[in-house]
């Protein structure tokens, strides 16, 4: 599991590092593109961090729920608020959409029973964990590279 502490510690470096370029660069763009930026960073991001909460937190699946919604909105709002509060609702509805998908996605990932998987298999099921974990942190890094690729374009 030590693994997976190290995606999500990556996952967050990563989307702390891409808020703050943003708002240093906040005047280079307007409010379409922030909007974009708004949506695209804070699905992307909510998602990856949700399932990573949801895997390593062993808590009851409507705490992980309220906790991984609270973060998704914080999300939202923080990367919404860039520009002129113009793209607060986008950032917000997104963070709403990427915590709720982290959260379904961690919990089958914990348990397969759930979607009718037949994996009885514990190593197996931790293996799909660390895979998951391991191609939603590279995903995050990619989609926010390129986000990052296009203030300077």
């Amino acid at each position: 599991m030590l693994i997976i502490y190290g995606f999500g510690a990556w996952s967050l470096i990563a989307t702390i590092y891409c808020y703050f370029r943003f708002k240093r660069r906040k005047q280079l763009f307007d409010d379409r593109f922030a909007t974009t930026i708004s949506k695209t960073a804070t699905l992307i991001s909510t998602m990856v961090l949700s399932i990573h909460l949801t895997v390593l937190l062993p808590i009851e699946l409507s705490t992980i729920f309220i906790l991984n919604i609270l973060l998704g909105i914080s999300a939202g709002w923080v990367f919404g608020s860039l520009v002129k509060y113009h793209s607060v609702l986008a950032g917000f509805y997104n963070g709403l959409i990427g915590s709720s998908m982290g959260v379904m996605i961690g919990e089958v990932l914990k348990n397969p029973q759930i979607c009718s998987i037949p994996i009885s298999n514990q190593e197996q099921i931790l293996l799909n964990i660390y895979q998951l974990c391991g191609f939603a942190t590279f995903l995050l890094t990619l989609v926010l590279s390129l986000v990052l690729y296009s203030l300077r374009v």
